[in-house]
């Protein structure tokens, strides 16, 4: 073997099979035969005894069991066809922390828009198309702001960041306040059109249930709530 040649280690599945007890070897036959009911192809199979087998080997010589290591066939099955979990500490991307929460804080002002000018249909103050496009992106910007200093709970007193969480939470509540309401009085309403009640209810359900979505599809980690 020259230098820049690297040894690939392979794993001998029916070697390491014939070294398995009774028992280990019966719930690698059952997991064989519910990933080929599942349709997982061969190479899948074969790649996930590859990492399985040499684990169970090992560990059976202490007195584990195949079911005490993965679980049930019916988990270990699903955890292969869901492939590998996400680290619960890694966040995000950042772009989505901040769609996450301007979908949330946009919804909800929306909905609190549509219900308010349900209830109050001549209200004259009532938040503009522009002003409720500023919810939207300054909420999100706001709230991915707030989860970079969101405090460890983890460190030791002194040094979990509570101040700063407050510092960064109170410029972030005032920034917020002067760009929505700056709009809402600064823009005139041919400009800043307010729609009926009816259509604030509509955009704001929308945009909570799109969040629900989003968060559940790519599986939104790190933000507020």
């Amino acid at each position: 073997m020259t230098e820049n040649q690297t040894e690939v280690k392979t794993v001998d599945i029916t070697t390491l099979r014939s070294q398995l007890t009774k028992k280990n070897e019966q719930y690698v036959l059952q997991l064989e035969r519910s990933l080929k009911e599942a349709q997982v192809s061969k190479a899948k199979i074969t790649s996930t005894l590859e990492e399985m087998l040499p684990v169970l080997v090992e560990k059976q010589k202490k007195g584990l069991t195949a079911r005490q290591l993965f679980g049930t066939v019916t988990q270990q099955t699903q955890s292969v066809l869901e492939g590998p979990k996400k680290d619960p500490t890694v966040k995000s991307p950042d772009w989505q922390i901040a769609v996450d929460g301007g979908l949330m804080v946009g919804g909800f002002f929306a909905l609190i828009a549509g219900i308010t000018l349900f209830l109050n249909p001549e209200q004259s103050e009532a938040m503009g198309v522009i002003s409720l496009i500023m919810n939207f992106v300054v909420g999100g910007l706001a709230l991915l702001a707030l989860s970079k200093v969101t405090p460890d709970i983890n460190q030791p007193k002194g040094k979990r960041g509570y101040i700063r969480y407050l510092v960064v939470s109170s410029l972030v509540m005032l920034a917020w306040l002067v760009l929505v309401m700056g709009t809402q009085l600064l823009i005139p309403t041919s400009i800043n059109y307010v729609f009926p009640a009816i259509m604030y209810l509509f955009i704001g359900s929308g945009a909570l249930v799109l969040k629900w979505y989003l968060k559940k599809t790519l599986d939104i980690r790190g933000g507020i709530l």
